[in-house]
């Protein structure tokens, strides 16, 4: 009796736990837009950054004929292949932790001269500092390359060194170290830097009237305060330092590490069990360090928002410190424009090492063959990067201003994009939509049907009456030819929008419903429009336009045919917010019937979720690269927000969605705008996670380069990251020009948020 009450107690907060949760779902489903964007957010994640992650570390331990197999971890622990692989851990370990030491160090140079000792051109300073932030990730090794290499400009033409075999040079740890010092100390600097600038100076001007000398109160009062930035700038190097992959392609040399022993293992050796089994390897620390990091971040996040220092800033009075950090700050930003400008210089030297007479040709060649490349990620950056930035600042909202079960859960799996190397992201993607399993189609159709019915059905017996015939009539329109399909379901809309029209909605609703109908047709039309626009270029002379114009025809299919799997998601909550206009239970029964058939078609024509080899795959890896910096920044920017103002529009009416257009968005648009700048950087820079993803059709420029380079084309490779960074700053000068109009005395842009 005692052991059957016990169970019976115990089980009584489990099932009250059950219906809390419950009842929070219930409740928020009475704000549609408001679960609907939980919901999206929800898919999103999983289907793009869960699933790929799992199937990647669960891929290690199968093998090609699906059995469990243990060979690549037990090689780390055999006399054959063990030395090696364990060298490359270690190797790893050192140059993740002697990076993140550099870079923090070099970070908090840079931090403390800009916002305690005056320097000259502050601003100068303070936009070098941030020049590799807009730079492929490998450029910077190419221009050390350049000119310290065996045959660098310094080395080799002004020293006149002789390499011998066995001879130490650039390549090597070292070497790869000293780049990612510069290529990512930028993130250290903005963590400190803001820090610093919201440090309460009160603590410091007691230290210094108690007469302690200027370097006692660094150590006893400074220093203790920047240790969570510190902490986190640390570790946030150290992860980008592990899933890096660009320059321990370029310059490692002899030196393997795990990010680029998992590239060749897909790349040279396409064993994907042997990546997936390095993978795993690799995530372990990144991730645990990530978690740490997380929490440092957090802590120095809410310091920055309820302790604003009282006062002014501290500046510092000795002359001898205050030049001391301002010569090493302008000698490291000599030393980067050197390196930028090697980088131009070599994008015109007719062969580096060799012979510097200036030359246009790989500039010619870059806008001739390279041009596809260039505006094939121009344009996919361009598309990825709104949808980034509105998710980030979607998510962010959720988190900080709703309470609901799985908030923490939400918020660490949208971070995880940018924690977990760039190549596993890029290797799950290829193993889920590479052939991808018709149950995730069937778990995210079914997911989003019982949504659909219990948001616009009225009662379960109309819910399950939409849920049936709508799933049934989109069984039989699947068997149809495609074409057909797409003809029919475009009707389909027409004929929600004759509902509409006959309910006495409003036209905006008609309207959108006649505009998705043509929308859904124009899939058909999507090649007729491309075919002589090709032909087109066929034409004229080969060269810049003829390339360029082409690109276009391919950019027009991307906008009109997108993926079926993935526009049925959007279809579906279009559908509801249509749906709900419906007052009368005959029309809005027919009208849930026909919204439903739609993406239920949709979600099972052709191959379900098949995106590898297409735009759309690209796509989602920018995404879900870029995605934690603009949630890091929405939920900063919400966290200084007032509550309160959000709650007197509920209160006098506004639903969620209503509220978040109107009061919520205006009050975080700079947050928005600097998610909108990271994530079009990011996208343009990136390389590790869509390296596995380009192809004969799509081609992205940092893959360019990096073939470029393995075929000895130093120039063209120049080249082709001179004109990067150049639209990434002319991107960003258009974003800055924009701010300053829409931001007209308030707040602007805070990039230390990302």
């Amino acid at each position: 009796m005692k052991t059957t009450s016990a169970l019976s107690k115990s089980s009584k907060p489990l099932s009250a736990g059950i219906r809390r949760r419950l009842q929070e779902f219930s409740l928020m489903s009475r704000d549609p837009v408001l679960f609907m964007s939980l919901l999206f957010s929800g898919i999103f994640i999983f289907v793009f950054v869960l699933l790929p992650i799992s199937r990647t570390v669960s891929g290690g331990f199968i093998s090609e004929e699906g059995s469990l197999d243990f060979t690549y971890f037990a090689r780390y622990f055999d006399s054959t292949y063990g030395p090696v692989l364990r060298q490359a851990f270690v190797d790893t370990m050192k140059m993740g932790l002697l990076t993140a030491i550099f870079g923090t160090l070099v970070g908090f140079i840079f931090a403390y001269a800009s916002v305690r000792c005056n320097p000259p051109a502050k601003n100068l300073l303070h936009w070098l500092a941030l020049l590799p932030t807009v730079s492929p990730p490998f450029a910077l090794a190419l221009s050390v390359i350049l000119l310290f290499g065996r045959g660098g400009l310094i080395t080799k033409r002004i020293l006149g060194i002789q390499f011998v075999s066995g001879m130490n040079d650039i390549y090597g740890l070292d070497g790869l170290v000293l780049v990612q010092t510069i290529t990512f100390f930028s993130a250290a600097y903005l963590i400190l830097r803001a820090m610093l600038e919201r440090l309460n100076p009160s603590l410091e001007e007691a230290a210094a009237s108690l007469r302690a000398s200027r370097f006692h109160i660094f150590r006893t009062v400074t220093l203790p305060l920047l240790i969570p930035g510190i902490a986190g700038s640390f570790l946030l190097l150290f992860v980008e330092s592990l899933a890096d992959l660009g320059n321990p392609l370029f310059i490692a040399g002899n030196r393997t590490v795990l990010s680029s022993q998992i590239f060749l293992a897909v790349i040279g050796e396409y064993d994907y069990q042997k990546a997936s089994a390095l993978s795993l390897i690799l995530i372990i620390p990144t991730l645990t360090l990530f978690m740490i990091q997380r929490y440092y971040v957090n802590r120095r996040s809410y310091i920055s928002v309820t302790g604003k220092p009282s006062g002014a800033q501290i500046t510092e009075k000795d002359p001898v410190i205050r030049w001391i950090f301002n010569g090493l700050a302008y000698l490291i930003c000599a030393f980067v424009i050197l390196l930028y400008a090697t980088i131009f210089y070599g994008s015109f030297s007719f062969s580096w090492g060799v012979d510097f007479t200036p030359t246009l040709r790989h500039w010619s060649m870059v806008l001739t063959r390279g041009v596809e490349a260039v505006l094939d990620t121009t344009f996919l950056s361009a598309l990825a990067t709104p949808f980034a930035a509105i998710l980030g600042m979607v998510i962010a909202w959720l988190v900080v201003r709703k309470n609901f079960s799985g908030k923490e859960a939400l918020d660490f799996s949208s971070n995880l994009g940018g924690a977990i190397p760039g190549t596993i992201l890029g290797i799950g993607f290829i193993l889920v939509f590479n052939k991808p399993p018709i149950a995730l189609a069937l778990i995210v159709y079914a997911i989003l049907a019982i949504f659909f019915v219990s948001a616009v059905g009225k009662g379960a017996r109309e819910g399950v009456v939409i849920l049936l015939l709508g799933t049934a009539i989109g069984a039989l329109l699947i068997r149809r030819e495609s074409v057909q399909v797409y003809y029919i379901l475009g009707c389909l809309y027409l004929i929600l929008a004759i509902l509409l029209a006959f309910g006495g909605n409003r036209r905006s609703s008609v309207a959108f419903s006649s505009l998705l109908g043509i929308y859904v047709m124009s899939t058909n039309w999507a090649n007729i429009a491309a075919k002589p626009i090709a032909e087109f270029s066929r034409s004229i002379e080969r060269g810049f336009w003829s390339n360029a114009i082409f690109q276009f025809s391919d950019h027009i299919k991307v906008l009109l045919q997108p993926p079926p799997s993935l526009l049925a998601i959007f279809l579906i909550f279009a559908g509801i917010l249509l749906v709900q206009e419906l007052k009368r239970p005959p029309l809005r029964l027919a009208g849930g019937i026909v919204a439903l058939t739609i993406p239920c078609v949709l979600s099972f024509i052709e191959t379900p979720f098949a995106l590898v080899g297409g735009a759309y795959i690209i796509m989602a890896a920018f995404i879900i690269r870029s995605l934690p910096a603009s949630v890091r920044a929405g939920v900063a920017s919400l966290q200084q927000i007032d509550p309160s103002i959000e709650e007197a529009s509920n209160i006098l009416g506004g639903d969620a969605q209503y509220t978040f257009r109107k009061v919520t968005l205006p009050l975080i648009l700079p947050a928005l705008l600097a998610g909108l700048i990271f994530s079009f950087t990011r996208h343009m820079t990136s390389l590790s996670a869509i390296i596995f993803l380009v192809s004969a059709k799509w081609r992205i420029v940092t893959a360019s380069i990096l073939s470029e380079w393995e075929q000895g084309g130093v120039g063209i490779a120049a080249a082709y990251s001179t004109l990067i960074i150049v639209l990434v700053m002319i991107a960003i000068a258009v974003l800055y020009v924009i701010t300053n109009r829409l931001l007209r005395g308030r707040e602007g842009i805070d990039l230390s948020q990302m």
